[in-house]
């Protein structure tokens, strides 16, 4: 089974985050395509070696999602404001 990775990620207060890349094994996307393992902290967390991934897709509307899973082959996750948000998101067609 391939999981999803993140090709970039530019939320730079994410505790996950090093040098644009997200280190947490598996980020979970939320209904309107927010990163919702976005954690706001100067404390670094996850683990250097790792490359983060995409554990779980709830935005049903986006048209990688098949099965609460992404089907894209990489994504980015880009500041939107103050939260985190799949950039790599696309509506899917009625």
């Amino acid at each position: 089974m391939y999981m999803t990775g993140i090709s970039k990620c530019s939320m730079s207060t994410c505790a996950y985050n090093k040098d644009g890349s997200c280190h947490t094994m598996g980020i979970t996307v939320g209904p309107h395509a927010e990163c919702n393992t976005y954690v706001h902290a100067s404390k670094r967390g996850g683990f250097a070696e790792v490359s983060g991934a995409i554990g779980a897709c709830l935005a049903s509307s986006c048209k990688f999602n098949t099965k609460l899973e992404c089907e894209a082959l990489k994504v980015d996750v880009a500041t939107d404001e103050k939260h985190a948000d799949c950039a790599t998101y696309q509506a899917r067609k009625p």
